[in-house]
């Protein structure tokens, strides 16, 4: 062989590797993030805690003195979990004032059957990294007391903050639960009770959300604040800072979506659960969401409505004089444009509401927003802080 052909072929096999390199690098980067540990790492992020964060003094943390009671709270296969509870601003500004040292908080901590008698309560679901101690979720829940007026349950899910064990789907449905039984055993009733959940807490609160549902029994709602339809979708959706990708490129090697989908530990999937949640829903998500589409609500909420209008045309025979007759009952969404701030599509039957609100900014911590706190106050009756209605 003449040295020239050595070279050239040299030459070629280098730029082969030059093009299947990184290639190679890709796959057993995506394969050794698809190991159930580090699945588990990467949906629940609950090792990132933000160093220094303490529970037991939610004080530390900009909450007014006695205002919020640090919990323990156990599921049933007996793993311990932290939590909050804030009492609803009209409730706290009844109390005492200084409170009790909130280093031995068993007297507040009797206050809350009354304070749950008083005003809602919201069971508030955060998403994946941090704790309930994160700065944004305190600033959401001083929100949700004062704008709103109702009490909230914060919790971390098992392998969050101070909370023992490691999150799995079955494990933080159980917390969920858990925390639901604890609002009922100090005398809420379910129709007071307010389901909220963000980012993944929209999955978990949806997995107890159709689990109440199965049983009968009403929340006053469940709200879903960027949620994603199911984790298969939002993994074929997701890109990095918004901008990257990352799965994109497995549609074109052959089988690899399939192993993708068997490969998944925790199958989180909202949109096969809407026909068992029976209760009102309000779906709310940013157009500038980087994190998760916000297609994703639209899918969720066509799904309500179309599960709404089928089985409505298959309890009437005649649905449209149905509608005409019972102006309570209406399948076609109403769209208010709010000015500067987003569009609120709304529709209901019977007693039930399905309302989505698509905001114009806010990103993916949406909760934040005054007017989304504003419209969750309207949509359930909760508005009138302090009082029942």
């Amino acid at each position: 062989m003449s040295p020239l052909k050595s070279s050239s072929r040299r030459t070629l096999l280098s730029k082969a590797l030059w093009l299947v390199s990184p290639i190679v690098v890709y796959i057993v980067i995506i394969a050794f993030a698809l190991l159930p540990m580090m699945q588990t790492y990467e949906l629940f992020a609950h090792r990132i805690n933000f160093w220094g964060y303490t529970f037991d003094h939610p004080e530390d943390h900009g909450l007014a003195p006695g205002k919020t009671i640090n919990l323990r709270l156990t599921s049933v296969d007996n793993t311990s979990f932290g939590a909050w509870f804030l009492f609803s601003e009209a409730f706290y500004d009844s109390l005492p004032f200084p409170p009790p040292s909130t280093r031995n908080s068993t007297s507040q901590t009797m206050l809350i059957p009354a304070a749950i008698a008083r005003s809602p309560t919201i069971l508030y679901l955060h998403g994946n990294t941090g704790t309930r101690a994160h700065e944004t979720r305190v600033n959401v829940y001083k929100g949700l007391t004062s704008r709103i007026g109702a009490n909230v349950l914060a919790i971390d899910y098992r392998g969050f903050g101070d909370s023992e064990g490691q999150p799995t789907l079955k494990g933080v449905a159980m917390d969920a639960r858990a925390a639901w039984d604890y609002l009922i055993s100090q005398g809420a009733k379910s129709k007071d009770i307010l389901i909220v959940g963000h980012s993944l807490g929209t999955a978990i609160g949806a997995l107890l959300a159709a689990e109440l549902s199965r049983e009968g029994v009403e929340p006053r709602g469940f709200v879903l604040m960027s949620p994603f339809s199911s984790l298969r979708t939002l993994l074929d959706d997701y890109q990095l800072y918004g901008v990257v990708p990352l799965l994109k490129p497995l549609a074109f090697i052959p089988t690899a979506p399939q192993l993708l989908t068997w490969s998944l530990v925790h199958r989180f999937d909202t949109l096969s659960l809407v026909p068992e949640i029976t209760t009102s829903v309000l779906i709310i998500h940013a157009e500038n969401d980087l994190g998760i589409p916000h297609k994703h609500s639209t899918t969720l909420f066509n799904a309500f409505s179309q599960l709404s209008l089928s089985t409505t045309m298959t309890l009437n025979k005649d649905y449209h004089r149905a509608n005409q007759t019972n102006p309570k009952t209406s399948n076609v969404p109403l769209k208010q444009k709010i000015p500067h701030f987003g569009i609120l599509e709304s529709f209901t039957t019977g007693k039930r509401k399905i309302a989505m609100l698509k905001t114009i900014a806010g990103g993916h911590n949406i909760p934040r927003l005054e007017g989304v706190q504003e419209i969750i106050g309207r949509t359930f009756g909760l508005i009138s802080a302090g009082s029942k209605v």
